[in-house]
Formats: structure tokens, C-alpha cells, sequence
């Protein structure tokens, strides 16, 4: 993730028959690519709400772009779709590093890509939103590592086992095609093949973790639906519903009612919240035929903060742990009193990372780390520089509850 390249001209002369591959031409080249200027990396300060034309503006462009179809399913690749939770050194505790709403190209997620990189994960879970429309060009710059345009690309890192990806509301925005294609391509399953469907399950002998595509139907009508309370008008508004091809992997596949596990639950929307961010409701309510009756743990992204919930039910009637994690990438979102009724444990309430000069301040991007241990899994929140703000974990029980316990904690406690 260097901000240092080859200039072109130099780059061209490496084509010349027999010096551009001599001894003295790649002295020559190296010593020029050290002294290349540092291309620069979008400000955080850019994504703030006022900059919001600069997305609209992509968003206008891809306007008439047809969401992509048909909705990819694992039918006919050979794959269930299911894959082992496993080490890469074949046994021990399996670790999960995950981020979401990441895709913006800034250092900082680059920093929080670095951080993430540190922990040496087995997996990588990126739950969704490559800004701002996630084209061809976004991809590239803010996920894949591909130099584009004039901007250092940042390049989402891989596990040494798997690497996974949801879609959120900004590839929808452009589409869907590049999520579908160059990013399911760039993500592995562990089992020897690219990601095939914008939904996967991995399991251990006690845990379940379901990455769910709740980002397929949240575009809403181009334009209107970002436009507040106007897309609030139901012929308007994106509901987030699941595919009936998920549905139907989840029932005749993954068969949760029949093979019950512990399991955790990874999408980009959420059901519910404490500040005045939208819900979608949907998505739980559909759930609840796979997980009635039993206690689940829940991440997602989306709202540009980091927040621990209650154990609460869903408005589909699902016991769940809810967990916002969607400070991997965009400014944080600070300064909102949450409503106490919600159902709000803890939260980052810190706003002092420092912007641009002359740019407000805002909350501090992060990621949080997995630990996967039998019956045992244990979650650390950690901010862009590795540093620990909260710590919990889970114990899988015969039940088909979950044991919990609060650990370590720097956030806030509201309730």
C-alpha cells in the first residue's frame, strides 16, 4: 500500500529491446521510483455530509445504470456456499479481522488495513460500501489496490485462509457490476476458488458466522431514495429485503432450524438504532424462521459509528446482541445524543481525530477483531492505530443461548 510508483516514462523505458531489461536500467529505475513524489490520498474531510455532492454527482451518473441481474447464487458452481472455519495452520483458535463501510481510499483506511494486517487474520470480512458508487474506478482505487488515477490506492488485506465481502448501498448505487465481478473475484473461500454469491456462511464444530446480502434491494429509486424524507414514501424507499434465492439457501442449504449452532450474524444494514439513522426491520423479520427461539450475536455497518446494544429482541422476534461497526472507513459520526430507550450499552462518544485544516473534527475509524475458540468466541474493537476500546465474549451453550460477558472497555456507558 505504497504511495511511492514508477513514473510512466520511466516505466515505457523498461520496453526497450535489451537495456530496458539490463542491470544499469533497473539501477536507474529504482533510483528514480525512490525519488517519485508520494501521490496523495483523498482527505477524510471530503466524505463530511456538506461534501455530499461529490457522491451525488457519481450517483447522477450512474443513474440509469440497471441494477446488475441476474442475482447471482451458488446454483450450478459447485459450491454450497458453506466452508469450514478453519486455521491456517490446521487447528487452534481461528481469528476474524472485520471492517465495514471501509471503501473511501484515505489513509485512514489504509491505517485501519495496516492494523487489521497486524493481527495476521485467517479471515477478512468487509461488510459493505465502496464509495462513492463502487464503479469500475472505485473498485480499483479503494479496494483492490489498482492504481487508477493520480490518488496512492489502498488495497482491502487478505486472510491467509479466506477473504469475504458483503455489498452495501453505494455499489448498489453504481449498479452492483463491479461489487459482482472484480470484488467477488478478488475474495478467496479457503477452499480454492473466488467468492460466488454475495452471501457465504462459515462454520466450526460450535459456531456459525452468516454473512447476509442485505445491500441487493437497498438502493431505493434512483435519486429520490437519498433524499431525506422523501425516501421515506414506500414506492420510494429501499426496504433491504433479502433475495428469495437467500431465503432458499438458508432454508434447503444452511438449515439452521435442523443443524442448530451458535452462530453470528454479519450485514451491512441494520435492524435498529439509537440515533436517528434509518432501520430496516425487513431482513430480521425474515430471519426469524432460521433463528426463533434462539439467541444470536449480530455486526453491522452503515451507520458511521461504533455502538454496543442490549440483548434485545428484533422487530422480527430474533434474541440478538446488535453491534454497530461502521467506522472503518468514513468520518465518525459524533456529537448526537442517542435516545436511551434503544436499548444502547456502550458507544464511542470521542470526537477529537483531527481533519483536514479548517475541517470539524470527528469520531475515530476502527475494525474489530474476532476470535474464534471452540465453543468460545471473543470480539476486541479497536481503533484505526490497534488500540483496544472494547472487549466482550460469547460461549456457545447446549441451549441454544449464548453466555456473555463485558470485558475490557474505553466507551462510553449510557445506559
Amino acid at each position: 500500500m505504497s504511495g511511492i510508483r514508477k513514473p510512466s516514462s520511466i516505466a515505457r523505458r523498461s520496453n526497450v529491446p535489451l537495456l530496458g531489461r539490463s542491470r544499469l536500467m533497473s539501477f536507474y529505475q529504482r533510483r528514480a521510483t525512490r525519488l517519485a513524489p508520494t501521490l496523495p490520498r483523498p482527505e477524510l474531510a471530503a466524505f463530511l455530509p456538506h461534501q455530499s455532492w461529490r457522491w451525488i454527482s457519481s450517483y447522477a451518473r450512474q443513474m440509469l445504470g440497471r441494477r446488475y441481474a441476474p442475482y447471482p447464487s451458488y446454483a450450478g458452481t459447485g459450491e454450497s456456499g458453506i466452508y469450514a472455519l478453519r486455521n491456517a495452520n490446521g487447528k487452534g483458535a481461528v481469528r476474524i479481522s472485520i471492517a465495514s463501510d471501509w471503501g473511501t481510499g484515505t489513509q485512514e483506511a489504509a491505517q485501519v488495513a495496516e492494523s487489521m494486517a497486524v493481527g495476521a487474520p485467517d479471515y477478512t470480512i468487509h461488510l459493505g460500501d465502496i464509495y462513492y458508487v463502487g464503479d469500475e474506478t472505485e473498485v480499483g482505487e479503494n479496494f483492490l489496490g489498482t492504481m487508477v488515477n493520480q490518488y496512492s490506492p489502498v488495497m482491502w488485506p487478505k486472510g491467509a485462509v479466506g477473504t469475504f465481502a458483503l455489498p452495501g448501498n453505494h455499489e448498489m448505487y453504481g449498479g452492483g457490476g463491479s461489487y459482482f465481478t472484480a470484488v467477488l473475484d478478488y475474495c478467496e473461500t479457503g477452499d480454492g476458488g473466488p467468492q460466488k454469491a454475495s452471501y457465504f456462511c462459515l462454520e466450526s464444530e460450535h459456531w456459525r458466522i452468516l454473512g447476509l446480502d442485505t445491500g441487493y434491494n437497498s438502493a431505493g429509486l434512483p435519486l429520490l431514495a437519498a433524499i431525506p424524507g422523501v425516501n421515506q414514501l414506500r414506492w420510494v424507499h429501499a426496504d433491504c429485503r433479502m433475495e428469495d434465492g437467500l431465503i432458499a439457501w438458508l432454508r434447503d442449504t444452511v438449515k439452521p432450524q435442523e443443524r442448530p449452532k451458535a452462530t453470528l450474524i454479519l450485514t451491512h444494514h441494520q435492524y435498529g438504532t439509537a440515533f436517528t439513522d434509518e432501520v430496516f426491520p425487513r431482513p430480521a423479520r425474515q430471519l426469524a424462521e432460521f433463528f426463533a427461539g434462539q439467541e444470536v450475536v449480530w455486526l453491522w455497518g452503515h451507520e458511521h459509528r461504533l455502538a454496543i446494544y442490549k440483548f434485545r429482541a428484533t422487530p422480527g422476534g430474533i434474541g440478538a446482541y446488535g453491534r454497530c461497526i461502521g467506522h472503518g472507513g468514513m468520518p465518525v459520526e459524533c456529537g448526537e445524543r442517542p435516545q436511551k430507550k434503544a436499548g444502547l450499552k456502550f458507544y464511542d462518544a470521542r470526537g477529537d481525530y483531527k481533519l483536514s485544516e479548517g475541517a470539524a473534527c470527528a469520531g475515530w475509524n476502527g475494525f474489530v477483531n474476532v476470535t474464534c475458540n471452540g465453543t468460545l468466541l471473543e470480539i476486541d474493537y479497536l481503533d484505526l492505530h490497534n488500540r483496544m476500546m472494547f472487549q466482550e465474549c460469547f460461549t456457545a451453550k447446549p441451549d441454544r443461548c449464548l453466555h456473555h460477558e463485558y470485558k475490557n472497555t474505553r466507551l462510553e456507558h449510557f445506559s
